[in-house]
């Protein structure tokens, strides 16, 4: 209050100034209006100080004028107050905000008539929404039909599913939810591979039954005519024996599929797990059980370059390496050479590799050919065995030793598979040393 009271005593003793120069020059009339011009031209300069402090009100004031002083610090403190108390829940939105932008699905706030008021991260990545569509129609942005008929609320269940507007090999879920009178949000999500999984579960169910319908109506066929007719002792042998390849046929499947289904459940073999497996030695068994498997008809020839020692399960790695060429015999003419390599790389690796000199693989199906079941229609090609699950059985077997399949093929020209063990994966060379003199 004293300030204020210091004011009026400035501004008295102005007037009383302008007076006293009005008198002595003979102008007292005006002494009134001067003294006021004089008083306002110093406010408008203590005025101008305070707005241009105003502009940015962070920092605490330092005005000559100890009246707009006060006030500007009345102001920051009430300023300070706000920001005490806004503080929390500034955090909490923050806090609410990050979780938002870190959530894979995409949310979209829209108002009663379908425009934007608010997106997270993930709905820019799927649907390309950024600040420029704030405040216009989402339908606008998507155009897709059933999307359109969703964020009216016109589909029922309030879910539909439609391609992504950035990629049309994606495929979006959006559902649509009413949080009050005037706002909604469209919850999205990319389901492309949860649709890919649907797929390949329902194409395994098929593929199985299709592959156990076979050698069963075999079977079946068999029984009835054991059943139904009276054999003698030598029709009978013939009979049963004929029940003998389907039989196998199925136990295989069956084999496979449980061995996969481990191999997909195990973890990653721990340490104690991995022994010294002496690739030169599983080559050799490999070979002896494809001429076994070939019946000689092809040429299967050994290619060691490397006396590196791998680290692994070795069960597991027979199975693996004994597919790749189960798979180039399957798929190579009688009398083509098929070659089984051990040999280095770069950076002290080893790879191991099986060639052939069979019909290829279109390059379209390089990408899918580990999928179980998964098999090429080739014109004029004789293929013979195999439950469809010997190049997924390599694929897992593989991950679950930090590797991978890789394959090159021509069509008519042959193919090779391999994969590599980098140096770390390998045994020292005090154990190859070990394997390498026996």
């Amino acid at each position: 209050m004293k300030h204020y009271i210091k004011e009026l005593e400035n501004l008295g003793l102005i007037i009383a100034v302008t007076a006293a120069i009005d008198i002595a020059i003979g102008a007292f009339p005006y002494f009134i209006t001067g003294g006021l011009l004089v008083f306002a031209l110093i406010q408008q300069k203590h005025t101008a100080n305070f707005k241009k402090w105003a502009i940015r009100p962070n920092k605490t004031p330092n005005l000559s004028n100890k009246s707009w002083q006060l006030i500007s610090e009345n102001i920051l403190k009430s300023i300070n107050k706000s920001k005490m108390a806004n503080t929390p829940f500034k955090t909490e939105l923050l806090i609410l905000q990050d979780v938002s932008d870190s959530l894979p699905d995409a949310h979209i706030v829209i108002d009663n008539t379908g425009n934007i008021t608010g997106y997270n991260r993930a709905a820019t990545s799927m649907l390309g929404i950024d600040k420029s569509n704030l405040g216009g129609s989402l339908a606008a942005l998507v155009e897709q039909s059933n999307f359109v008929s969703l964020t009216r609320g016109e589909i029922p269940d309030n879910i539909t599913e439609f391609p992504s507007p950035l990629d049309e090999k994606l495929r979006l879920e959006a559902r649509y939810t009413v949080l009050d009178e005037t706002r909604a949000v469209v919850l999205v999500r990319n389901v492309t591979q949860l649709n890919r999984l649907l797929s390949m579960r329902q194409d395994f169910i098929a593929n199985v039954s299709h592959e156990l319908r076979t050698p069963l109506t075999v079977i079946v066929g068999y029984l009835e005519t054991l059943l139904s007719e009276e054999l003698d002792l030598k029709t009978t042998k013939e009979v049963l024996q004929k029940l003998e390849s389907p039989s196998n046929r199925m136990q295989a499947l069956v084999d496979d599929l449980l061995l996969l289904t481990r191999l997909e459940a195990a973890p990653q073999p721990s340490v104690d797990e991995l022994v010294p497996i002496d690739m030169a030695r599983l080559i050799e068994q490999i070979i002896s059980d494809g001429q076994a498997m070939s019946r000689e008809k092809h040429t299967i020839s050994p290619l060691i370059e490397t006396k590196k020692v791998v680290l692994g399960v070795e069960t597991e790695m027979h199975s693996a390496c004994s597919n790749l060429v189960q798979n180039a015999i399957r798929y190579s003419p009688e009398g083509g050479a098929i070659t089984i390599a051990w040999q280095p790389i770069r950076n002290g690796g080893a790879r191991f590799s099986v060639t052939d000199e069979g019909i290829g693989i279109p390059q379209e199906h390089l990408t899918r050919i580990t999928e179980r079941f998964y098999r090429i229609d080739f014109d004029k090609a004789r293929i013979r065995g195999g439950t469809g699950l010997g190049l997924a059985i390599v694929k897992h077997v593989l991950v679950r030793h930090s590797t991978n399949l890789s394959v090159s093929s021509e069509l008519g020209q042959g193919s090779s598979f391999f994969f590599d063990f980098r140096k770390e994966q390998l045994a020292p060379e005090s154990i190859e040393d070990k394997f390498v003199d026996k």
